[in-house]
């Protein structure tokens, strides 16, 4: 994978395999932070905001970046 070119589906992937906590840079924004404690069930921090999700779907699906979704942004993030 290109350094700092990720698509949605590799973002998905890297969360999915439960290795690791996940941290992305985020360019001129605030770490993003998740957690995947297991298949249903993923804790996200950014920014002021902490939530659970159930799913990777809700979780890939939340538009909580300035109206914009992980699946949208998955291209400007960098694995830290």
């Amino acid at each position: 994978m290109e350094v700092g070119v990720m698509t949605k589906e590799e973002l998905q992937d890297v969360i999915l395999s439960f290795t690791n906590d996940v941290l992305l840079d985020y360019p001129e924004h605030d770490t993003i932070f998740i957690n995947p404690f297991h298949i249903h069930k993923f804790l996200l921090s950014y920014e002021d905001i902490e939530k659970v999700y159930d799913s990777i779907g809700a979780l890939m699906t939340d538009k909580i970046y300035n109206g914009k979704s992980l699946s949208e942004i998955a291209p400007l993030l960098t694995l830290l």
